[in-house]
């Protein structure tokens, strides 16, 4: 691990939760009557909300607008969330401590909204670890592209060339990838078939970084 500045991914990097939002989709689908699988919602992952809707209502020839269906899902999201227990990532709160002990710069960068970020971050009492969290909210255009990690360069004032990005998601690593950063691809088995080959290295679990 050679950078000081290291950006986290939060689902699938820092929480177990991409089980969690895959089934929450798949139960949105069901009372939708969408007709996709399980499979074509691990595509899904690592985009964030808008561009995720557009692609779905473009896919399965919906009437709605992208934002009813938005509406829909964080609607049912958020009546499910009490129920949802979301664990850390095993190794995840190790990994933080050792780096934080190492005086590295720890930031999160995740496509999920500003509001769930603060709900299981603070949940899960890690919050304290990082100087910034970037949110969905933050950015116009969802990962792939890389405007949410060229942002948190540009809160630092420093070239994105001096970051380590940690993603699970064949859409991070790609915006990892185009901001010209280093990134580390996590095997996450939870997060479901994902092509990591662009990354940088590939760890299967989090223990590797200790």
């Amino acid at each position: 691990m050679t950078n000081n500045y290291i950006i986290f991914d939060m689902d699938g990097v820092l929480l177990d939760s991409e089980p969690m939002h895959q089934e929450i989709i798949y139960e949105t689908f069901q009372l939708k009557g969408i007709p996709f699988d399980k499979a074509y919602i691990q595509t899904l992952t690592g985009m964030s909300a808008f561009p995720m809707w557009e692609k779905v209502k473009r896919d399965a020839h919906r009437t709605e607008s992208v934002e009813e269906l938005m509406q829909f899902h964080r609607d049912y999201f958020f009546k499910r969330l009490p129920e949802v227990k979301v664990p850390l990532v095993p190794h995840v709160r190790e990994v933080l401590e050792k780096f934080k002990n190492e005086a590295k710069h720890l930031s999160l960068a995740s496509s999920s909204g500003r509001k769930l970020i603060d709900i299981f971050t603070q949940q899960t009492n890690i919050a304290h670890y990082f100087e910034v969290m970037m949110s969905g909210d933050d950015v116009q255009y969802s990962k792939p592209n890389p405007e949410i990690f060229l942002k948190v360069a540009q809160w630092y004032h420093l070239p994105a060339t001096q970051f380590t990005v940690i993603e699970d998601s064949t859409n991070g690593v790609k915006a990892a990838k185009s901001a010209n950063m280093r990134c580390i691809g996590f095997d996450n088995p939870l997060s479901g078939g994902q092509d990591l080959s662009q990354a940088d290295l590939l760890i299967h679990s989090m223990q590797e970084l200790l």
